[in-house]
């Protein structure tokens, strides 16, 4: 299994976990599965609602199809694929926020599930292990006629087997909930996960990335803080690159990070895991 690690200098600064323990934790999970054919990327950016991964099993990848400008991956084209990548490969892709200060966290998944995650290395521990299960069953023909609930059932248990500290169960089918109110479905003490930590830290005077303008004004321009996000604040102050002064809601910013920002890229191999006593099948 070869694993790359993309992340923008400032991002990995606030993460808690060096490389090498990123690489334990999926090595963790990933073993008694043969992962010889399987590549996996990991994009350590900020945001918290941009948690997501995708696993490419039905048909052999190339370095080509490593990056694209498609849907929620367009991330990937900032790094740009590696060099040392194989002729053709399985691909995992996934994006996680690494800060600290947006743990524990209570998640819904598109599949209505409700997870708790108690640190950044659970949250990682389990989404990898819902993408491994696909890997598993396409590209190894295990897990037969198993779907998206199967694969949260088994990562949710292959995490807790290893230790890792996070809760979960399907949720409701209909009424949708914020997440705020979803607190009394997991038991134990519960603390409180600011999705916009990272803005709130900013100061006045520094810059913010507009993500989303419904007029498309300034989509994908910079904008200049006003004055420092209160505590419980939705919008914030931003003076935009024509003089106006917008509060603008922080749903819909981020923080800012100029052309030719240092980048962090990590390169490993972990040695194929093989479990001979589980039927495995090639395509």
């Amino acid at each position: 299994m070869r694993v790359f690690q993309f992340a923008s200098a400032r991002t990995w600064s606030r993460s808690a976990l060096t490389p090498h323990d990123i690489n334990r934790v999926l090595e963790r999970v990933a073993e008694g599965t043969d992962t010889g054919n399987l590549v996996v990327s990991l994009y350590l950016l900020p945001g918290i609602h941009a948690s997501r991964g995708t696993a490419y099993v039905h048909r052999w990848m190339t370095p080509d199809d490593f990056t694209t400008g498609r849907g929620n991956w367009n991330c990937t084209l900032r790094f740009g694929a590696p060099d040392s990548l194989p002729d053709r490969f399985k691909l995992i892709r996934m994006r996680l926020d690494p800060d600290p200060a947006t743990y524990p966290r209570d998640e819904r998944d598109g599949y209505r599930w409700l997870f708790r995650y108690g640190a950044f290395h659970d949250h990682l521990a389990t989404l990898f292990g819902h993408e491994l299960h696909h890997f598993r069953r396409h590209h190894l023909g295990m897990h037969p006629r198993a779907g998206e609930h199967a694969a949260n059932r088994w990562a949710l248990e292959q995490a807790v087997r290893l230790g890792y500290d996070v809760r979960g169960k399907p949720g409701p089918p209909a009424r949708r909930r914020p997440v705020s109110q979803l607190s009394g479905l997991f038991a134990g003490r519960r603390k409180k996960t600011d999705p916009y930590a990272a803005l709130r830290r900013l100061k006045a005077g520094e810059r913010i990335r507009i993500d989303r303008d419904p007029r498309n004004r300034y989509a994908g321009e910079p904008a200049e803080l006003v004055r420092p996000v209160r505590s419980n604040a939705k919008r914030m102050v931003i003076r935009t690159r024509d003089g106006m002064i917008w509060r603008w809601p922080l749903a819909w910013v981020g923080v800012f990070e100029p052309a030719g920002t240092p980048t962090f890229f990590n390169e490993h191999t972990i040695e194929n895991q093989k479990n001979l006593s589980k039927p495995q099948r090639f395509r």
